[in-house]
C-alpha cells in the first residue's frame, strides 16, 4: 500500500512539474519586450512585422524602429545582416530634485533670482527670444497657465499617443516657465526669454517615468518640426546608441541641445548631457558655489542657477524647486535670446559664444565643476546691442 501511495505521489509531483514547465514555456513564448532596432541602411518594417513585431515608432532622422517583439525573436533579429544593433527600451526619469515648495496663487513671492543671475533682464529691451522655437522634452506643460499660454505653440504627448501634452506632474511646466514665462502685468516670474515659442513634448508620465524610445521620438519630432532649441531636464546613466545618434542628427540639422548633468551628488554626467552634441549644465547656488547635488565631469559645459528656483507650476500655480533640471532651462533661454539676435548662428557658433562669454568660476578656464562658467546673457549678446 505504501508503495502505491508513493507511486501516486510521484505521479502527482511529475504532473505538477510538467504543468509548471508547460506554463513557463507558454509565458516565455508570450513574453514580449520593446526594443529599438538600429539598421545599417534603411529601416525594414516588413522584417520586424514578419517576426510578430508590433511597431511603436519608425524614426525618420535615424534608420531605426522601436517595436514590441516576442523575446524569442531577438536572436533572429541579431542574425539579420541589415541589423546593426538592438537595444532594450529602458525606463528614464527626471533627475531627482532636492526640494519642492508650492506657492499659493494669492501669495506674493519674490521673483526668481535665476533670471537676474544670468543677466537676462539687461537684454530684454532688445532681445526676448521672439521667433525662436524651443522644444521642452519633459512631463508636458500646463499650457493653460496664464504665464505660459501666450507662448505655447503646440506639441505632442508621446506617453498617451495624442496631441494633448498637458502636464500632470508639474516638472515640465516649471522648466517651461524658466525659459519663457511671459512678462505681463501680474509679474511673479519672468522667463529668461519671455517671448520664445514653447513646444511641449511629453515623454514622462505623472510619476516622471518614461522610455528611451519616447525620448528618441520626441527628438525626431523636433527635427521634423524645425525646432531651434531642445531643452531636456531628464537623464539616464546608460549610453544608448539610438539616443546618441538621434541627438547628433538634431545637432547636424542645426538644433542646439541642452540637458541636465544630473543630481547624483558628484556622480558622472548623465545621458544625453554627456554626448558631444549636447550642452551639459550643472547647477549653482545663490552664492556661486556648485550645488552639492550636481553631477560633475569633463562633459560639464556651463553652470546656471539651480537652487530654490521659483517658476510656473501645474494648475496655474508656482513652485520653488532645486536641481540641475532648473539650471538647464536658464541656458536654453539664453540660447533663445542669442538666436533671436542672430538666427544664422550654427550650434557650434552658439556654443563658442556661450563658452567665451561665460563668467569663469573655479579653476581658470574650463573645469569639471563649472565647465566654462556661469552662462551670461548680456555678455554673449553684447555685440548685438
Amino acid at each position: 500500500m505504501k508503495k502505491t501511495y508513493a507511486l501516486i505521489a510521484l505521479s502527482l509531483l511529475s504532473l505538477t512539474v510538467a504543468i509548471i514547465a508547460s506554463a513557463a514555456a507558454v509565458q516565455v513564448l508570450d513574453d514580449k519586450v520593446t526594443v529599438i532596432i538600429g539598421f545599417k541602411d534603411s529601416p525594414d518594417a516588413e522584417l520586424v512585422e514578419s517576426l510578430d513585431g508590433v511597431i511603436k515608432y519608425q524614426y525618420h532622422a535615424i534608420p531605426a524602429i522601436a517595436a514590441e517583439i516576442p523575446r524569442y525573436s531577438i536572436n533572429g533579429l541579431k542574425n539579420q545582416p541589415d541589423v546593426e544593433y538592438i537595444e532594450i527600451d529602458t525606463e528614464v526619469c527626471i533627475l531627482k530634485t532636492n526640494s519642492l515648495f508650492c506657492w499659493e496663487k494669492d501669495d506674493d513671492p519674490e521673483t526668481s533670482w535665476g533670471v537676474d543671475c544670468v543677466d537676462a533682464e539687461k537684454v530684454h529691451p532688445d532681445f526676448t527670444g521672439e521667433g525662436v522655437r524651443v522644444a521642452v522634452i519633459d512631463t508636458g506643460i500646463d499650457y493653460t497657465h496664464p504665464d505660459l499660454a501666450p507662448n505655447y505653440y503646440g506639441g505632442y504627448d508621446f506617453v498617451n499617443g495624442d496631441m494633448d501634452p498637458m502636464d500632470d506632474n508639474g516638472h515640465g511646466t516649471h522648466v517651461a516657465g524658466i525659459i519663457a514665462a511671459v512678462d505681463n502685468d501680474d509679474i511673479i516670474v519672468v522667463g529668461v526669454a519671455p517671448d520664445a515659442e514653447i513646444y511641449a513634448l511629453k515623454v514622462l508620465n505623472s510619476d516622471c517615468d518614461g522610455q528611451i524610445s519616447d525620448i528618441n521620438a520626441a527628438i525626431d519630432w523636433a527635427i521634423m518640426h524645425d525646432m531651434d532649441v531642445i531643452s531636456m531636464s531628464l537623464g539616464s546613466s546608460t549610453d544608448f546608441i539610438s539616443m546618441r545618434r538621434m541627438c547628433q542628427k538634431a545637432y547636424d540639422e542645426g538644433i542646439v541641445l541642452v540637458s541636465a548633468s544630473g543630481n547624483d551628488y558628484g556622480g558622472n554626467v548623465s545621458y544625453p548631457a554627456a554626448y558631444d552634441s549636447v550642452i551639459a549644465v550643472s547647477a549653482i547656488e545663490k552664492n556661486g558655489s556648485v550645488a552639492d547635488f550636481s553631477n560633475i565631469g569633463p562633459e560639464v559645459e556651463l553652470v546656471a542657477p539651480g537652487v530654490n528656483i521659483l517658476s510656473t507650476y501645474k494648475e496655474d500655480g508656482y513652485a520653488s524647486i532645486a536641481g540641475t533640471s532648473m539650471a538647464t532651462p536658464h541656458v536654453s533661454g539664453v540660447v533663445a535670446l542669442l538666436l533671436s539676435a542672430d538666427d544664422t548662428l550654427s550650434p557650434e557658433e552658439v556654443r563658442e559664444i556661450l563658452a567665451s562669454t561665460a563668467t569663469d568660476f573655479g579653476a581658470t578656464g574650463r573645469d569639471e565643476l563649472y565647465g566654462f562658467g556661469l552662462v551670461n546673457a548680456s555678455a554673449c549678446l553684447e555685440n548685438y546691442m
